[in-house]
């Protein structure tokens, strides 16, 4: 039995773990993480997760990008 709970707590370790990491590399740690049985009824947890983490990406860029600026202003 997949519990959804680990799954989140094992994928926030892997991020901070691998902060430089790419989407697919998440992807497949996430595969990782789902049992072969279980895997046609929590795909849907691979894609959920995917797309957090793009949201975390485009985030951290934008808040690069704001830091740039304000350095550039300085």
């Amino acid at each position: 039995m997949l519990d959804t709970n680990d799954f989140k707590r094992s994928v926030k370790e892997w991020v901070r773990d691998n902060p430089k990491a790419s989407l697919a590399d998440l992807a497949d740690f996430c595969e990782d993480l789902i049992p072969a049985k279980q895997f046609q009824s929590h795909s849907w947890l691979v894609e959920q997760t995917v797309g957090w983490y793009q949201n975390v990406i485009n985030s951290r860029r934008h808040l690069n990008e704001q830091d740039d600026n304000l350095d550039d202003e300085e």
